[in-house]
């Protein structure tokens, strides 16, 4: 038979020091999954609510910490659930896509943009003269390997050695960066 716990529920001033005790404790990992600070303690008042509302008729067989904590943990797991069906039920009624530019509406997309075309440039700049030159003959420009080797008068293998190393030096220069990007965009 499990043990039960008493809980600190038989009256208002014993419920409000069990709120305060962990109220911040459970914003926090209401906070992990969510990423919304409002929707967090939103989802703490909710599974304080409800153990108000039940505190007669409830049994806790663990710590009254761990159930609230798996109380909240619940909430929030059925709050995306029920997002993502809703996500999913706009998807199937609205079938066609637009993009959303970052940088037309969105300030934050607008600033990420802004600070990710500096971080290239200055990614650019680093690179070797010769290097520099032809990366943006065929980026800005748009040169063919050949149309650069006849430009610049060397062959088409430096061309493509050339922009190889300037992708490698790029890449490892915007590493840190590419990972945040990957995750913002998927």
């Amino acid at each position: 038979m499990p043990i039960l716990y008493e809980t600190p529920l038989n009256n208002q001033d014993d419920f409000g020091k069990l709120y305060a005790k962990y109220y911040t404790m459970l914003c926090v990992i209401a906070f992990e999954y969510t990423r919304n600070k409002v929707l967090a303690e939103d989802m703490v008042g909710e599974a304080f609510l409800v153990l108000w509302k039940n505190r007669e008729t409830i049994v806790i067989t663990t710590s009254i910490k761990n159930y609230l904590i798996k109380s909240v943990q619940n909430i929030c797991l059925q709050h995306i659930r029920r997002e993502q069906n809703k996500t999913k039920t706009n998807i199937d009624e609205n079938a066609t896509f637009t993009h959303i530019s970052w940088s037309n509406d969105y300030p934050l997309g607008r600033l990420f943009e802004k600070e990710l075309a500096g971080m290239i440039d200055t990614a650019i700049q680093s690179l070797p003269e010769q290097c520099r030159k032809i990366f943006l003959l065929s980026r800005d420009d748009e040169l063919s390997y050949a149309q650069i080797a006849q430009t610049l008068h060397i062959s088409e293998n430096t061309v493509k050695t050339q922009i190889k190393t300037a992708l490698s030096r790029l890449r490892l220069a915007l590493k840190d960066y590419l990972i945040s990007i990957f995750f913002l965009i998927f």
